[in-house]
This record gives C-alpha cells, structure tokens and sequence, in this order.
C-alpha cells in the first residue's frame, strides 16, 4: 500500500478513535442504570462480532493462501484496531515490550531514570538503552536483571537476549547531606538497615578506600565529582581484594592480581562486560557516609 494512502487511513483511524473516546465520556455522566443499559448493548455487539470473526478467520485459514491472506488484512490499521479491540490477535511483540517497559517506568522515574527502547532484533533479541540517573549506577546491573528484564520476559517470553547500549547521562541526585543516591528500585532496601561506614572528610576526591563494615569487606570511591560509590572489596574475576589497584585518570580500577580492570562509577568489568562489581547502597547523613546491601 502507498505510503501517502497508509497515512491518511492511520490518520481517519485515529480521528475515529477520538470521536468514540468523546462519547465514551458523554455516557459516563449518566445515571447506573443507563450506562449498564449501554455497556450491555456494546458487550452484546462485541460478542456477536467477535464470534463471527473467528469463523471468518477459521474458514479463510483453510483456504488455500489463507495465512498469508490474513497476516495481509492484519497488517490493515483498521483491521488491526478491530482484532486487537476484541481479543481476537495478540498484541505485537513491540507493543509487548513497550508494555513491559511502561510498567517499570515509574520506579525508574522516581529515582531520577528511565529506559528506552532503540531496536528489536527479530526473533529474539532486544537492544535497550538506560537513561537519567541510571547511567553510571552501580546498581544498574539490579536494575536489569530484577526490573527491566524480568518485566520483559514475563511478558515476551520468546525474547532470549536483552542487550544494553551506551547509556545517556540525562541527570544525577547530588550525594548531599540526607540525600541517597544510585540505589537501584528494585532493591530489597527494606530487609537491610543503613550501617554507618566512615565519615565524608576521611574520603578525599579520586581516592580509594577499604573498609570493614560488620563482617562485610567494603570499598570506597569518591569520584572527581564528590559522588561516593560503595563496592564489595572483591574483584569479580576470583573475588581477590582490590584496594591496592591502581587508579587512572577516568576513574578505571585495575585488579593488582590478574590485571581486570572496572569502571569505578558504575561497577561494571570492562574486561568482560558479563560480570561486574557487587555495589552497595550509598546515602550522606550529616556527614557521614551510610551503606546499604542491595543483595542478600
């Protein structure tokens, strides 16, 4: 079909659409007893076509060339619109996926982030990018893996690989007095209390820090930026110590025992970009750096 003819119909479909959503409203504002009236005399209509579809696409899927035709009519906006209105195709796996995504969003925007689709790879592989505050987190492996990901796989259980590209940087929550900062919300914050660490002045800007809090071996960055980033001291290759490695200038750590090296604002490996850093929770209190687990 001509594009300039696929536009206008999207278009008539979409001033339809409106018209129908003004009615709706109207109806709204009458008494119980004339709206279940109405809402009685659609669902009766809607069954009616329901059922007559599905015998139509029973007896056109037998016909010689019929999926082919009605994967066609499908691909018809107003055809489309109809079908998915009364349940009789599935939405796309596009549509899936969005879903999915928008109902992560509000944790993501309540924490300063967010998450955009850029490309989908049929059959089964999904490219997203994180945005906002989520860019840099050392809780953006969480993030993925207890959010993004299991919302989209619940959802679109035919997608196999989600993959992850450059992350834009739109905002960042300052690590100010009484604020928290790059905590994952999909953090099990409520089953671990915040622990007192070390205080702000005892962590100059680009140094690196170890210490023990309770039984836990801990690693403190403060970035160039003031920003505190909390760590488990254990290189993800073998879990040996990381507090002797050497910094460079862009805030990369090198493991001094097999020579891995992280991106210390965000925790991730970039020798393998499979594993990364186990990140704490980070909040300032009067001064004093707190921590949280994010894992159990």
């Amino acid at each position: 079909m001509p594009e300039d003819i696929e536009s206008r119909e999207a278009d008539t479909l979409t001033e339809d659409i409106a018209r129908l959503g003004s009615l709706e409203k109207i109806i709204q504002g009458w008494d119980e007893t004339q709206l279940r009236t109405v809402l009685a005399l659609r669902n009766g209509w809607e069954a009616i076509y329901r059922e007559c579809l599905r015998r139509l696409i029973r007896t056109v899927q037998n016909a010689p060339q019929g999926a082919t035709g009605l994967r066609e009519a499908a691909a018809d906006p107003y055809v489309y619109a109809v079908l998915r209105t009364l349940g009789l195709v599935r939405p796309s796996l596009q549509e899936r996926i969005e879903a999915a995504l928008d109902s992560v969003r509000p944790g993501l925007e309540g924490h300063g982030g967010n998450v955009e689709l850029v490309e989908l790879r049929p059959p089964d592989t999904v490219v997203l990018r994180l945005l906002g505050s989520c860019h840099g987190c050392p809780s953006s492996s969480l993030t993925l893996s207890e959010g993004v990901e299991k919302a989209i796989r619940e959802a679109c259980p035919e997608i196999c690989h989600i993959e992850t590209v450059g992350r834009q940087h739109a905002a960042t929550v300052p690590n100010g007095e009484g604020t928290e900062q790059r905590i994952s919300p999909f953090a099990i914050g409520g089953r671990h209390p915040w622990l007192p660490a070390l205080r702000l002045e005892d962590l100059p800007r680009n140094s690196l820090l170890a210490r023990d809090v309770l039984s836990d071996a801990l690693l403190f960055w403060r970035g160039p930026d003031g920003d505190v980033h909390c760590y488990r001291n254990a290189c993800a290759h073998l879990g040996m110590p990381l507090d002797e490695g050497e910094i460079d200038p862009a805030g990369v750590l090198t493991c001094p025992h097999h020579g891995f090296q992280f991106a210390l604002e965000s925790g991730e490996c970039l020798t393998i970009p499979e594993i990364q850093l186990e990140p704490w929770a980070v909040r300032m209190v009067d001064g004093e750096i707190q921590v949280r687990r994010n894992h159990d």
